[in-house]
């Protein structure tokens, strides 16, 4: 009986121990750094979860200098398996432009390959192939830790162009 409540609280003293450690290594951390690393955790979970929201500030197009976008209007959202997007266009088509109200990409499609890769110095880059789509083949998002990203867009029939914005939670 005595070497069962021995082996007890030398389990129960060794847990303390690890936990005093855990809570004196967050305390050790600087309040700016705990703070970063909760918001790469939840950037890092949005993006883990396909249930985002990405805000175009900027367009960036091909051989261009970065033109900035009022407002909250230009958006990339995705939830689960299905996409949606409302962005502008700047550049050169491959094909006639018969209809200017189609100029931008404006569209919601599902039936997509989604894959997340973390970046060597931080980050992630999430890779997005849409299959049902005859506008946009490929989406590459570069996500930083703090949440702010780049779009690469890939037309079919248009040339490639990025966007610079933020990831934010779904609405």
């Amino acid at each position: 009986m005595k070497t069962c409540t021995l082996k007890a609280s030398k389990i129960a003293l060794c847990l303390g121990i690890a936990i005093c450690l855990q809570i004196s290594s967050a305390y050790a951390q600087s309040p700016r750094d705990f703070r970063d690393s909760l918001i790469a955790e939840a950037v890092k979970g949005l993006l883990v979860k396909k249930t985002f929201i990405f805000f175009v500030q900027s367009v960036v197009p091909p051989g261009g200098q970065s033109m900035p976008i009022a407002g909250e209007n230009y958006t990339l959202r995705l939830f689960g398996d299905s996409l949606q997007m409302n962005l502008p266009y700047v550049g050169r088509s491959h094909q006639a432009i018969t209809d200017y109200s189609q100029v931008g990409f404006n569209f919601k499609t599902g039936g997509l390959d989604y894959e997340i890769k973390d970046r060597k110095r931080g980050g992630w880059n999430v890779e997005i192939k849409l299959r049902n789509s005859t506008n946009v083949s490929q989406l590459l998002l570069n996500v930083l830790k703090n949440g702010s990203a780049t779009l690469h867009l890939t037309p079919r029939n248009k040339q490639p162009i990025s966007y610079q914005g933020n990831i934010a939670e779904k609405e």
